[in-house]
């Protein structure tokens, strides 16, 4: 897969648009006018290679060297459908001004669903990749080449209603174009269905097994209950968990699911310091209350004797099948979420509870409401205000670090420039910085919210990714954006409407003292759109995630025994059957981590564990414990924590030193996660708990020790510490 190394460039705000010529060749390098037509691409994807290459042209372009040439293909001004020409490499892409020019998503309306979505028709019926994934189930390039255009005509007359605009503008907003590739691929197979079932062998019974409309279906103890369904939504800091928490301390029974192992943790501590029974259940850990003193007594127990707390509180894909009295779920508008939506879609659809909570933004309430509806349910909706003034400055730090002030938290979307500001800040200001991001451990993450929050700690000031938009408190006075772009994997993107407010809204958190918050930008560029994005509503949610069940995929993948289980991702998504109001997640990180484990001899249940365990397969040490792991189940043997763990010796001296100690942690919480699923294979939990508190104290010690006059060093040495840790130098 590719990205658009130009986009990228041009969002991030990184370059101009006239210093995008420096990234072409001599030959393809142009003048760049007051407009930017289509253009082609090619460029490996992936956010390090890229800033190796963007390093090399800034570094060229201060001393006027001869500018490196990456061999990239650029062509400004290609025609509609050209990237799939014969004239033209089979690698390029083409990348539009659409694409250069993304609106934030509350801006995107039917009008541009409709540009981009004959863009894409065109590009989809000459696209190699297409013709590759519909030969999979036996369509020839002649039949390719006639039913894609008959497809065409029929979506671009308006005659698929799936495919019209108006559909289309939801997908756009959460997946962008790769979303709407994907999605021109299923239509199509679902116009086969209708116009052409004889293309493919079995087509009806393919699209029955792979049928995900009904999954309400899939749950049918939670249809029994007669449930009372309260939203609370409002915006950040506005009181509406805390709401539902008290109603969840009052009930007999019941349980909170979490986004996030930190919230878990807090509703964990708080319940418990209330003297409530309540355990914890994560992934990879489980706490539960000790009954020895009399202060906190069971609510029961089982048929084994076993205590039965009053309060669970979980993270979200570890929702419990337990019948309770009240239930709390927090974040409810990540149901949309293209990777994780499935586990919220999982628990509106199967919590049984007298009274089900959901807490979040308004923006999931049609949604809800419409899902609810066909369970015949109805939805109280109750609203909240703010707590606490927030309010945007109309003025920029005009790029000096100098201007940042204690109780600041500077924003930024990359990990790399998390390190690189707090030492700027550091330097410019002589403040110190704790950090917070998503690679850093949960309990790491905590202990630097605690420095920033002790106003004697010394730690004034918070360098933090769009992790801090959800989880922990912190006393904040003021929220700085760096940048109001990211990028997602595929593309640098505007952040979206909902993302800028959930971090914005983290300035004066009404329990801080800090009641009156403030939002800044540090470029006098980003005032205007911050502004635009902390004012505007954030669009309604149209559809919720789902995923499917191990059965459908043994069921699928006896059709094609042959056929690799990473492949077999693929080909469930591009032919399955999803309802109006449902959408698929993304597989992209479980066809990596089926990739991974490919060819080792495991049945399909346990493939399907695996790949949706905590598992980042772009990480080479998690690679490397990804496969002892799975080797150890597929040959039923017991694997020992330390006989794969390798922490460094030495402590963390810089970022490569945390990068790499923050890799083993990761690998440690694998540990830990499968030892609840394989037992027998994995019974090193407790010593698994250790060496992961070794670890994080060592990381720990890494970030206190990145002080303002220490010198760091970049990012990447080409990966020679990784393959040093993993002993293969």
């Amino acid at each position: 897969m590719r990205w658009s190394l130009a986009a990228a460039t041009l969002r991030s705000g990184n370059l101009a648009s006239a210093d995008l010529a420096l990234f072409l060749k001599p030959s393809s390098r142009i003048a760049f006018g007051s407009q930017l037509y289509h253009t082609t691409r090619i460029c490996e994807r992936g956010t390090t290679k890229f800033r190796k290459r963007q390093e090399k042209v800034l570094k060229a372009k201060q001393k006027n060297a001869k500018l490196p040439d990456f061999g990239e293909k650029f062509e400004i001004g290609g025609r509609e459908g050209a990237a799939g020409s014969k004239n033209h490499s089979n690698d390029t892409i083409r990348l539009t001004k659409a694409e250069l020019e993304w609106p934030l998503d509350a801006d995107i309306d039917e009008k541009f669903a409709a540009k981009i979505r004959q863009e894409r028709l065109n590009t989809f019926c000459r696209s190699k990749d297409a013709r590759r994934r519909c030969a999979y189930f036996g369509i020839t390039d002649e039949q390719f080449s006639h039913w894609s255009e008959e497809f065409s005509k029929a979506v671009l007359n308006e005659k698929v209603e799936r495919m019209k605009p108006k559909a289309l503008v939801h997908l756009l907003v959460r997946n962008r174009l790769q979303g709407l590739d994907n999605y021109i691929v299923n239509q199509f197979f679902a116009f086969l269905e209708s116009e052409a079932p004889h293309v493919i062998t079995d087509l009806k019974y393919l699209r029955e097994i792979t049928d995900l409309r009904y999954p309400q279906e899939w749950t049918p103890s939670a249809r029994t209950a007669k449930r009372r369904v309260i939203m609370h939504v409002g915006p950040t800091n506005s009181g509406k968990t805390y709401h539902a928490l008290q109603r969840l301390k009052e009930s007999r029974m019941g349980f909170y699911c979490s986004p996030l192992r930190l919230l878990a943790y807090e509703v964990y501590n708080r319940m418990s310091a209330a003297g409530i029974s309540c355990s914890l259940i994560t992934g990879e850990e489980r706490i539960y209350p000790s009954y020895d003193t009399q202060s906190i007594k069971p609510v029961g127990y089982t048929a084994d004797q076993i205590p039965i707390s009053q309060v669970i509180s979980c993270t979200i894909e570890m929702l419990p099948p337990n019948s309770v009295d009240v239930a709390v779920v927090d974040e409810i508008q990540m149901i949309s979420d293209r990777q994780r939506g499935w586990a919220w879609t999982n628990a509106l659809l199967s919590i049984n509870a007298l009274e089900l909570h959901l807490c979040g933004e308004p923006s999931a309430v049609p949604l809800v409401k419409r899902i609810c509806a066909i369970l015949d349910e109805k939805v109280e909706v109750r609203e909240y205000k703010r707590l606490g003034e927030l309010e945007v400055s109309s003025k920029s730090l005009e790029g000096k670090w100098e201007n940042i002030q204690k109780g600041d938290c500077v924003a930024t979307f990359s990990r790399k420039n998390i390190y690189d500001i707090k030492k700027t800040i550091e330097a410019a200001t002589k403040m110190k910085c704790a950090v917070i991001y998503g690679g850093l451990p949960p309990e790491s993450r905590v202990k630097q919210a605690e420095l920033f929050n002790d106003p004697n700690s010394g730690y004034d000031v918070l360098v933090a990714s769009d992790a801090v938009g959800m989880g922990i408190n912190l006393s904040i006075k003021r929220m700085v954006f760096t940048s109001l772009s990211k990028f997602d994997g595929d593309v640098v993107r505007p952040i979206s409407v909902s993302q800028t407010r959930q971090i914005g809204g983290r300035a004066g958190r009404f329990s801080s003292g800090n009641e009156i918050g403030t939002v800044v930008a540090m470029e006098s560029s980003d005032v205007e759109k911050l502004t635009k994005s902390m004012n505007t509503i954030p669009p309604e949610l149209d559809a919720a995630g789902i995923k499917p069940t191990t059965a459908m995929i043994e069921m699928f993948s006896h059709q094609f025994p042959r056929v690799p289980f990473s492949q077999l991702w693929g080909m469930f998504r591009d032919i399955c059957n999803v309802e109006d109001h449902y959408f698929l997640c993304s597989f992209d990180d479980q066809e990596e981590v089926a990739t991974v484990i490919e060819k080792l001899p495991l049945s399909v249940s346990e493939r399907y564990q695996l790949i949706y365990a905590p598992v980042n397969a772009r990480d080479e040490i998690m690679r490397h414990c990804l496969l002892q792991y799975a080797r150890a189940i597929a040959y039923k043997r017991e694997c020992l924590v330390d006989k794969v763990i390798r922490l460094p010796e030495k402590p963390p001296k810089n970022r490569d030193d945390i990068k790499l100690l923050e890799s083993w942690h990761r690998g440690i919480t694998l540990y830990m996660w499968l030892s609840y699923h394989f037992m027998s294979i994995f019974p090193q939990l407790q010593q698994a708990a250790a060496i992961k508190e070794e670890c994080e104290n060592a990381i720990q010690s890494g970030l206190v020790g990145l002080g303002v006059n220490k010198k760091v060093k970049n990012v990447s040495n080409d990966g020679k510490d990784i393959r040093k840790a993993l002993g293969l130098i």
